[in-house]
């Protein structure tokens, strides 16, 4: 296939976009309306139509024979956007243009006229990786645009983007598209480019594109160029380690029947085979979503069910009626953290093998479970003594009997059975792991040497020692470190540096080393910092000559 499948079927028209309903009718209205304003920023996921929408708001906006909000595809402007030739719209790659320098070129060019349109259209893709000298430069250039001007931002990471840039552009956040939506689509493509593909293997490319069009489509064009049969789920399955709709089954009713071996062995010989358990954990959150939905709500979940095979559907109905909501819910959290660490673990087997040994761990708390009856709450009774009592002894007063055990039990358990607000917090799992951040820890350190050397040097003395839910507390030896660690800028500091290496942002907490007795006296902090900084330089200590 000589060209892309998302090059080929990139919409050129408001009408082919898909999923973003909304953004496309502000776009048209604006269009229709004369409305047009001068900073816009598109956010979403990758694959979801920011540059897409970007460049037919372009094309519209230019366009001499505009039918209402869509461009004619006959004029000259249409023809110089679609072939990539006009100077009237500039796309930025901000990855590769980050420096200030970048930006001041920019605003000297904005005061140049359109050379054939009625606008000069600014593209800057992935604008949060713009510098801070550099989104400084451009706040100015978006404060007071030429008339002539538009700028259209898009960023896949929103949180980066400084609040002065936000507050001067009108946005527009991209969703992920719906499987539905993806599979429709490639089927399309499919009967055009007359492929030979099934159904199942289209929904399981969608699956697989998490939401991407763009993905999707990817793939499609890469399997397609590889094979030259008939693709079905099987073709996909073994290039891409997708997972058959088979093995979803197995497993959910490995679980729904408390079967703790087969589920494990299902997991070994998957991997095994080869398959990417990261895209079967994925596929697997998918399959249980469909589940929630048909055990909470039977008749309202039909149409989720609809791209499943018959006998695929009624097996998902019948697993359905052996699983409570409540459990299910319980295995989308433990399936879900699995999928997250399952990318880096160092063995891909253990998140899905812990995610499945927790589901069916009768140890865990259930919300769903009732509540235990009197007789089930109580502790053993203690036997009652056993005395020999001679004849004489029988018309001996009795002494009194103890007082009945159940209400003070009662009353006991009753009080332990409520769970209180830190020990919820402390049951609910971590969103990361104590020991890939030990892992990666010389890495993080580097990074943040990188970032600011002074920083690094605090952290080398330092060390990670307990992660409490979206909190990660990190222990220190001296007072001045903790202070240099402790300031909202270090902080923002290590969260770039923790991006980077790891791909998520903890907070952070920065606590004080207890000293040991025999370290009370040992060093100055004037001599430790010395030392420190010896060993982050590569220096060391000449003696002094006699």
């Amino acid at each position: 296939m000589s060209v892309t499948l998302y090059r080929k079927y990139r919409p050129q028209h408001f009408s082919d976009v898909i999923g973003q309903e909304s953004v496309v009718r502000t776009f048209e209205n604006a269009l229709k309306l004369g409305r047009v304003g001068q900073s816009y920023l598109l956010t979403g996921p990758r694959g979801t139509g920011k540059t897409t929408l970007a460049r037919l708001f372009a094309k519209a906006v230019n366009c001499s024979h505009r039918k209402g909000a869509e461009p004619c595809d006959t004029c000259e402007h249409c023809h110089q956007i679609e072939e990539g030739r006009s100077l009237d719209v500039i796309e930025i790659d901000a990855a590769s243009h980050t420096g200030v320098d970048n930006i001041r070129e920019l605003r000297d060019t904005v005061k140049l006229l359109p050379t054939t349109g009625s606008h000069k259209v600014y593209i800057i893709d992935e604008v949060h990786m713009l510098s801070t000298g550099a989104f400084n430069a451009l706040l100015k250039t978006l404060e007071e645009p030429p008339a002539h001007v538009i700028f259209i931002l898009a960023t896949t990471e929103i949180h980066k983007v400084p609040a002065t840039i936000l507050s001067r552009c009108q946005r527009f956040d991209l969703s992920r598209l719906p499987i539905q939506s993806i599979a429709a689509k490639l089927t399309q493509i499919a009967k055009t480019e007359k492929i030979q593909i099934t159904a199942g293997a289209i929904h399981m490319i969608a699956e697989i594109a998490e939401g991407g069009m763009r993905d999707a489509e990817s793939l499609l064009t890469q399997i397609v160029s590889l094979t030259e049969n008939a693709i079905d789920e099987t073709t996909v399955s073994v290039m891409f380690g997708s997972a058959e709709t088979k093995n979803l089954i197995a497993l959910a009713e490995y679980l729904a029947k408390k079967d703790l071996p087969a589920a494990l062995q299902l997991i070994g010989t998957l991997s095994e085979d080869g398959k990417d358990l990261s895209v079967f954990a994925g596929s697997f959150l998918n399959f249980l979503r469909k589940l929630l939905l048909t055990s909470a709500a039977p008749k309202a979940s039909l149409p989720f069910l609809e791209d499943l095979a018959e006998n695929s559907r009624l097996a998902l109905i019948d697993i359905s009626t052996q699983l409570t909501p409540q459990e299910i819910v319980r295995m989308l959290e433990l399936f879900q953290t699995a999928k997250r660490d399952s990318k880096n673990a160092t063995i891909p087997e253990l998140p899905l093998e812990i995610a499945i040994i927790k589901s069916l761990s009768t140890d865990e708390p259930s919300s769903h479970s009732s509540q235990p009856t009197p007789t089930q709450s109580l502790p053993p009774m203690r036997p009652a003594p056993v005395t020999t009592t001679s004849p004489a002894t029988k018309k001996t007063p009795a002494t009194p009997p103890e007082i009945p055990l159940i209400e003070q039990t009662e009353h006991i358990n009753t009080e332990k059975s409520d769970i209180s607000p830190l020990q919820e917090k402390s049951l609910t799992p971590p969103a990361f792991s104590l020991n890939e951040i030990v892992t990666a820890w010389k890495s993080i350190v580097e990074q943040t040497k990188i970032l600011n050397a002074s920083l690094a040097l605090a952290l080398m003395q330092s060390s990670p020692i307990e992660v409490q839910s979206q909190t990660l507390i990190i222990q220190t030896k001296h007072n001045f470190h903790k202070e240099r660690l402790d300031t909202p800028e270090s902080k923002l500091t290590l969260g770039q540096a923790f991006a980077k290496i790891l791909s998520f942002e903890p907070k952070f907490k920065i606590v004080l080393e207890k000293p040991s007795l025999s370290s009370t006296h040992t060093a100055s902090p004037e001599t430790s910092l010395v030392s420190q900084a010896l060993e982050m330089l590569g220096g060391k200590i000449i003696p002094e000559q006699g």
